[in-house]
């Protein structure tokens, strides 16, 4: 494991306070992480590895993102990828279910999908992929290359350790085939692993007491912020500044996002919020997979 070395200031959650800003600039989500009863299936088709839901005090649990094990025939996947990455044994993918719930509510479409349309391989071809993260082979075993569809970039994601105590750590950064391969560029976003409190490692909730916060590192910036957090359970995103949300459009304009990606009917808010989420949880996935949590 290689180690990283970043001592910037850092926007912890403990010290965001609210403040005099419209509630427009706060991101605040929960998620929660189902596992499909295993079952067994012919490799023809695709396997449901998990499946992210959002929540929340008036509505439903909305299955949001589901990660797939690609069937044996996976040509056609990744067509509308820029980069059309090519899927291997070993590789997953992610499709959206259903829309996000937004900070906008009112926009939000009810699904109409029938039952029988429900998460099932049999209607794989219409389901919207979006992100395919395909494994590194040999020396770089446990590294990867994420391609989402909406972005002419991808990101190159690592193993290492941060901070004095070596504290594992999995690094995202973005590829640009301009810069020197030893820069990791100006973005870097980061799942640090952390102990939950009361919990025994030894124990046998020690699966349940793993916690990965999720930061975001600007390196002109020389800043460190903090906006999500992660267990074997779900997630939580939560942006109160409006000084996070800058240094996150930065971040999402270095992707070279796809102009006809941003919804037509989304403000610059909403398109950060929905680019926000997918980020998040597709690299939280990779970090799950590492960690052997998807089973």
């Amino acid at each position: 494991m290689s180690a990283f070395s970043v001592n910037y200031d850092s926007d912890a959650a403990s010290d965001e306070r609210p403040t005099s800003q419209p509630a427009r600039t706060k991101i605040q989500a929960n998620f929660q992480i189902a596992r499909p009863a295993p079952k067994s299936s012919l490799r023809l088709s695709a396997k449901l590895l998990l499946q992210i839901q959002q929540l929340s005090h008036n509505h439903r649990p909305v299955p949001v993102l589901e990660i797939w094990q690609p069937p044996l025939r996976k040509s056609k996947l990744t067509r509308d990828f820029p980069q059309r990455p090519k899927l291997r044994a070993g590789d997953i993918y992610a499709t959206l279910d259903e829309p996000y719930l937004s900070s906008a509510p009112a926009t939000r479409k009810e699904s109409t999908k029938s039952d029988a349309q429900e998460s099932t391989s049999s209607n794989l071809e219409n389901k919207d992929i979006i992100a395919a993260i395909c494994q590194s082979t040999g020396e770089k075993a446990r590294a990867s290359t994420i391609h989402f569809r909406d972005a002419q970039c991808s990101w190159q994601a690592s193993v290492g350790t941060a901070g004095p105590e070596n504290t594992p750590c999995y690094r995202f950064t973005i590829n640009d085939e301009s810069r020197e391969k030893s820069d990791p560029g100006r973005m870097i976003m980061q799942w640090e692993k952390r102990g939950l409190a009361g919990k025994d490692e030894n124990s046998s909730q020690s699966f349940n007491s793993d916690q990965f916060v999720l930061v975001l590192i600007d390196r002109t910036a020389r800043r460190k912020s903090r906006i999500a957090t992660m267990t074997p359970g779900g997630l939580e995103i939560m942006v109160r500044k409006t000084s996070i949300m800058e240094h996150l459009q930065v971040c999402m304009d270095l992707t070279n996002p796809i102009s006809t990606a941003t919804g037509g009917d989304r403000d610059a808010h909403e398109n950060l919020e929905m680019w926000l989420y997918t980020h998040v949880l597709t690299l939280g996935v990779w970090v799950a997979q590492q960690e052997g949590w998807l089973g």
